[in-house]
């Protein structure tokens, strides 16, 4: 089991399961982000700014990739917690972690399809008992919908680390030296796609300005990461700040136009 010990092993079943209430029941959208999961899972395993790197990177990857209309999309919060436990146990890097973990994401739809196939009979299940007038019960079994929820997380992880290394080791050898230089191109081309997708969706034509901005500190003059954040995040409160003292001289001025 990755060398894992009793605890780490209940400890990462734990976090899965508060993760996958999360994502299916209060979704205080707090927990349920990849970013979230890989720290939590790379602070157990002993490494956790890999397993930040991790979430960060697949944060990225799954920006824009929404189930609307109860469409089944991969996992990446079970992509995370697998990769994350792949790379730091195996010790042969992030590439390797997503050679095993985005393949279970992408499986994952066939749990969520078979998950809300499930639901389906629960809901018609509680709503029979409310046309019965027995709406405790008919409460009760709603909460069937949680433990659904449950095992669609955690036969996925668990089954990873049940298999093992060894197992993990076997895939990893078989794999062919194009597949895996193809993984570690895609490793690095789905976190700027899932930016892409993210930025689709933004009004950045109306702000290109300041995309521009944070673009030549990032490439150009060495700026970092968070030093970037920090001065957007001013730039965005002065913007504001600037709308709010203008609002009342513009609605005058507009009305004065109306007059």
């Amino acid at each position: 089991m990755f060398g894992l010990t009793i605890l780490q092993l209940i400890l990462i079943l734990i976090i899965t399961e508060i993760i996958a209430l999360d994502s299916g029941g209060p979704q205080t959208q707090l927990i349920s982000k990849p970013v979230v999961a890989g720290t939590l899972i790379g602070a157990i395993l002993g490494d956790m700014t890999q397993g930040m790197f991790i979430g960060a990177t697949l944060q990225l990857m799954s920006m824009g990739v929404v189930g609307l209309g109860g469409a089944s999309v991969p996992n990446y919060l079970i992509t995370t917690i697998i990769t994350t436990i792949v790379a730091i146990q195996s010790g042969q890097g992030y590439e390797i972690g997503l050679a095993i973990g985005l393949p279970v994401g992408m499986l994952y739809v066939n749990l969520d399809i078979l998950h809300k196939i499930l639901n389906g009979y629960v809901m018609r299940w509680s709503q029979k008992l409310v046309n019965e007038k027995k709406f405790s019960q008919s409460l009760n079994v709603l909460y069937l919908h949680l433990v659904l929820m449950s095992l669609k997380f955690l036969l996925p992880v668990l089954i990873v680390l049940l298999a093992g290394q060894t197992i993990t080791e076997a895939i990893v050898g078989a794999m062919p030296a194009w597949l895996f230089n193809g993984m570690t191109v895609a490793g690095k081309i789905l976190p700027v796609t899932g930016m892409a997708m993210l930025l689709n969706y933004m009004p950045v034509k109306k702000n290109f300005l300041y995309l521009c901005i944070g673009f030549v500190m990032y490439a150009y003059m060495g700026v970092g990461t968070l030093g970037v954040a920090i001065i957007g995040f001013g730039l965005a409160f002065k913007y504001y700040y600037d709308r709010t003292q203008n609002a009342p001289a513009v609605a005058a001025a507009g009305g004065l136009e109306d007059e």
